[in-house]
């Protein structure tokens, strides 16, 4: 998981709405309407969080993976200058 940064995010979300969800189980004292605001607010937002996973790791990257990175630029023999342009 230390690899992963968009599954954290997705496992820490998805634990606080189970902690939420056994609270109000246990009869936490919070009235209906906050209850409901409670649940269909973050309910939604996990959802969207699951479904944006693969699209926020093509953001992301770990430090390990970035050093591989690096490591295999400087075994191939790359330099610090830009990349060339490519044209279509």
């Amino acid at each position: 998981m230390k690899t992963e940064p968009a599954v954290i995010i997705s496992t820490v979300t998805a634990f606080l709405v189970a902690v939420i969800g056994t609270l109000i189980a246990f009869g936490a004292d919070i009235t209906d309407e906050q209850k409901n605001a409670v649940i269909s607010s973050v309910a939604p937002l996990v959802g969207v969080i699951f479904l944006l996973g693969p699209i926020i790791r093509t953001f992301v990257f770990s430090p390990k993976s970035t050093q591989k990175l690096v490591d295999n630029a400087e075994q191939a023999g790359a330099t610090n200058s830009p990349a060339p342009v490519v044209q279509p």
